[in-house]
């Protein structure tokens, strides 16, 4: 038995490096699998598979960072921990206030998500899956965390394997040569990353569950590879079916990957993609919500929370911080269903805090890693990052990035002071 925090639980089963993974394949693949190969073909033509390789190089990159920061510093607070031991406790705070309220919105955003697969098939609306889904969420998060990956892997896998499948197939049936012809257009070419660069977010809440991993070394390193493996076969397979196969369903249409789906699976088509996107959406739940879970008891422990919410279960489950979570995403979905919130507008908010918190944690380790040339290109992402959030929803990214710094100097010039008056 284990005593914390005023609560006593059992040490419960740890995941291996196969089960982490299934926290991270499908939630990194995520809903991005679905609309974004068609929208960078439409932008990049021939050189989009180009944009995909490039892409998966700097999630090479994005994934390392984050892993070597869940290495060398484990626990429930994940990369904010690494974070304040670069910049202090003041900025490891924001950078978790960060992830949480980004998760609060974007978490909200994948049910709906979901929904509008399933919306398709007739019957109910894309809110009324959204309110279905969350409590089921829920309750899975709050059983045990070795159960949950074992259930996401699974996700994973079936997501994973049918998305590969319906791409090959579509490529073996329809592909004409597999050339790049056309000529090199720049500014098309950096657009479509900077619309691909959405996918790479993911990796940043894998430290959130570095203390419920065995060996945590060699768990997150071989989950990550296994990971980032398969990711990136999956993805190029779709994006290269998607610009070099005949990727409209039967009748015309614009490129989707439901056509891809069809030389497989034909008027199943559309159910497969419900599907799909049911097992992806509950995948990305899964991996931010659980992780934002732990950050939040993480918080509680140290009294920056109510304590309430860092209390565990038998299991050692944050439970009372899963049941805050359900609390914000119910109020986000009422607020949808009020009119308050859109989708669109859940996402563009969800991204620029998600975003502000993966550059503070870049940040954070291209202080640490020792690697010159991991130094130099998270230097290059980090401008990359900052241009992006200038490019999209500008308002709300300057005004997060002014809170930043101004909330970081602001606190440097008080220490300064107290320092000084000693």
């Amino acid at each position: 038995m284990l005593t914390g925090g005023g609560t006593t639980y059992m040490k419960q089963k740890k995941m291996g490096a196969l089960t982490l993974s299934g926290f991270i394949i499908g939630p990194v693949l995520g809903s991005g699998i679905f609309i974004l190969p068609p929208i960078v073909h439409s932008i990049a033509k021939e050189w989009a598979i180009v944009a995909w390789v490039v892409m998966i190089l700097i999630s090479f990159m994005v994934a390392f960072i984050f892993g070597f920061l869940s290495i060398q510093f484990p626990g429930d607070g994940g990369a904010t921990n690494a974070i304040e031991h670069v910049f202090g406790t003041y900025v490891k705070r924001l950078a978790a206030f960060y992830l949480i309220i980004g998760v609060t919105f974007g978490a909200a955003a994948v049910l709906l998500t979901a929904g509008q697969y399933i919306e398709k098939l007739g019957g109910i609306s894309s809110l009324s899956t959204g309110y279905i889904l969350l409590p089921l969420c829920i309750a899975l998060l709050l059983a045990r965390v070795n159960l949950v990956g074992k259930i996401a892997l699974v996700m994973s896998i079936v997501s994973a394997a049918v998305l590969f499948i319906g791409g090959a197939k579509s490529l073996i049936v329809s592909a004409d040569n597999m050339v790049i012809t056309s000529s090199f257009n720049v500014s098309d070419f950096s657009y479509a990353l900077l619309i691909l660069f959405w996918a790479v977010f993911g990796w940043e809440v894998i430290g959130n569950y570095s203390a419920d991993v065995k060996d945590p070394k060699k768990t997150i390193t071989k989950a990550i590879l296994l990971s980032i493996v398969a990711i990136s076969v999956v993805d190029l397979i779709v994006a290269a079916a998607v610009q070099w196969s005949d990727a409209g369903l039967p009748g015309g249409g614009d490129l989707t990957i439901t056509g891809i789906m069809y030389p497989v699976f034909g008027e199943m088509s559309h159910l497969v993609m419900a599907g799909l996107a049911l097992f992806l959406c509950c995948s990305t739940y899964f991996l931010y919500a659980g992780g934002i879970s732990r950050l939040v008891a993480s918080l509680a422990k140290d009294g920056v929370l109510p304590k309430l919410l860092g209390k565990r279960s038998a299991q050692d489950v944050p439970y009372a911080a899963v049941l805050f979570i359900f609390v914000l995403n119910t109020l986000v979905l009422t607020g949808v269903q009020a009119g308050i919130f859109s989708l669109e507008k859940l996402v563009a908010f969800a991204n620029s805090f998600l975003t502000m918190n993966a550059l503070i944690g870049i940040c954070a380790g291209i202080v640490l890693i020792p690697n010159r040339f991991i130094k130099a290109s998270g230097m290059l992402l980090s401008v990359i990052i900052i241009g992006m959030l200038a490019f999209h929803s500008t308002a709300i990214s300057l005004v997060i990035m002014i809170l930043l710094a101004v909330y970081y100097v602001g606190k440097q010039l008080v220490s300064n002071k107290k320092a000084k008056a000693l």
